[in-house]
């Protein structure tokens, strides 16, 4: 089986990776917005630096002084440092050109600005190089231009550090922040350990529901568990007491076919053997009836539903009922009919062979009650009611609270039986969102109806 990663682990993945892609894009927006900004700052100094430089009065400079030093070298050595600043001299460069083309005035850069030679406004240039961005500003005459060039690097420089100044401390958090959701998770998750242990310590057919603080998103699970405990320790409970049942069924019929057997060997005229092996026979086919009723109901309790669920053709169902209970009419001299309109009849959506199962058994004890020789049993479809009806002596009203019981089987009972029948009627009702209703009919005989519940 593939092992599943931690959910600690996925959570702190997916945090980080999260954080990261979010930390990234918001790093690439910033940075934008902060290089527009800077662009934006540093071209408005430049412009209003060119026209100080051409608002300037150059005519006390001589050709010694056309070129300034450095603006450190400008200030005296003895001051200290902190008055000194931090300049970047190589950052910025300027010069004024006459309109002949010759240097007027120019800084004492390295860089050395190209002459305007009809250039005006903001360009991009490489100086030795490196990327610069150079304004050309000339008076309204003409007479004078003044050029001023910024290195792009140091445009760049200024960026990353007011980037790096904005998602520095996101970066420093992140650790902090998986720390924090770890905590949170163990802390959360905590309650689950101790669900587990008491998971290993139930019994199965102990049905006390779980208790455990949960985080609503996981309460439905719990839910769900205490839920399905509960259909477990019934179903057990269930099952250890119909194997009780059945085997106490069983222990009376098979001790009777033993006996029947035994006297079936003896040495015993041809008419008594005849009548020993049938009253065997007689007792091999309720033993038969009853492991087949204990199977469907094996079947049937485990279920939740119709396994093959479709629209019910009543009809159908009623012809297979009526062919399948004839010959054991048949043989007691009980008339089986049908009656109703089967096309109207209940509507209903379930598993024709499992409803057929449900009427079967009401035919068979409504056949098995009936008068012997001259006994009617009728299948009544009806829009509201699917119903059996016999004229046999129906049941004593005392009795009809518990004749649903499995393997209950009324005292003095001369017909055989296994007490399992109407079990598995309600069973399958069950199953369909119906229910049993018994009642005594009042011209005599039982009526046994099929409703919606």
């Amino acid at each position: 089986m593939r092992r599943v990663r931690s959910l600690r682990v996925q959570v702190m993945l997916t945090v980080a990776l999260a954080v990261t892609l979010l930390w990234g894009l918001s790093a690439g927006i910033a940075w934008w917005q902060v290089r527009h900004e800077i662009d934006e700052l540093f071209d408005t100094q430049q412009m209003q630096f060119a026209r100080q430089l051409l608002a300037a009065d150059l005519h006390d400079f001589d050709d010694d002084s056309a070129r300034l030093p450095q603006g450190r070298e400008l200030l005296p050595k003895s001051l200290p440092k902190a008055r000194r600043g931090s300049l970047e001299d190589d950052a910025l460069s300027f010069a004024v050109w006459s309109e002949d083309g010759e240097p007027l005035f120019a800084d004492g850069g390295k860089h050395r600005l190209p002459p305007p030679d009809g250039r005006y406004g903001f360009y991009d240039a490489r100086l030795d190089g490196e990327p610069w961005r150079v304004l050309y500003l000339a008076l309204p005459d003409g007479h004078r231009t003044a050029v001023v060039g910024q290195a792009l690097e140091f445009r760049d420089e200024v960026a990353s550090e007011v980037l790096a100044a904005q998602l520095l401390p996101w970066l420093v958090a992140l650790p902090l922040l998986l720390l924090a959701v770890w905590l949170t998770l163990s802390r959360r998750l905590s309650p689950l350990g101790r669900l587990a242990g008491q998971l290993r310590a139930r019994r199965l057919d102990d049905a006390t529901p779980l208790q455990a603080t949960l985080p609503s998103e996981v309460q439905p699970m719990l839910d769900a568990i205490n839920a399905l405990t509960g259909r477990m320790a019934d179903t057990l409970t269930r099952e250890r007491r119909f194997t009780a049942d059945a085997a106490h069924e069983l222990r009376t019929p098979l001790a009777a076919l033993k006996v029947q057997a035994e006297v079936a060997a003896l040495p015993l005229p041809d008419a008594d053997r005849a009548r020993a092996l049938s009253q065997l026979d007689a007792g091999i086919d309720r033993a038969t009836r009853l492991v087949n009723q204990l199977l469907a109901l094996t079947r049937l309790d485990p279920l939740s539903g119709p396994a093959d669920a479709q629209a019910v053709d009543w009809a159908r169902v009623a012809a297979q009922v009526k062919t399948d209970a004839a010959p054991f009419a048949a043989a007691r001299g009980v008339c089986l009919t049908v009656s109703g309109d089967a096309a109207h009849a209940l509507p209903l959506t379930g598993d024709e062979t499992l409803l057929a199962l449900m009427l079967r058994n009401l035919a068979d004890n409504a056949v098995r009650y009936s008068q012997a020789e001259g006994g009617e049993v009728e299948l009544v479809l009806a829009p509201d009611a699917v119903s059996v009806l016999d004229n046999g002596p129906g049941i004593a009203p005392e009795l009809l609270p518990r004749i649903r019981e499995r393997f209950f089987r009324p005292a003095g009972q001369t017909e055989t039986g296994s007490g399992l029948g109407l079990s598995i009627v309600e069973r399958v009702a069950q199953l369909h969102g119906l229910r049993l209703l018994l009642e005594n009919r009042a011209e005599g005989g039982l009526a046994a109806r099929i409703v919606r519940v």
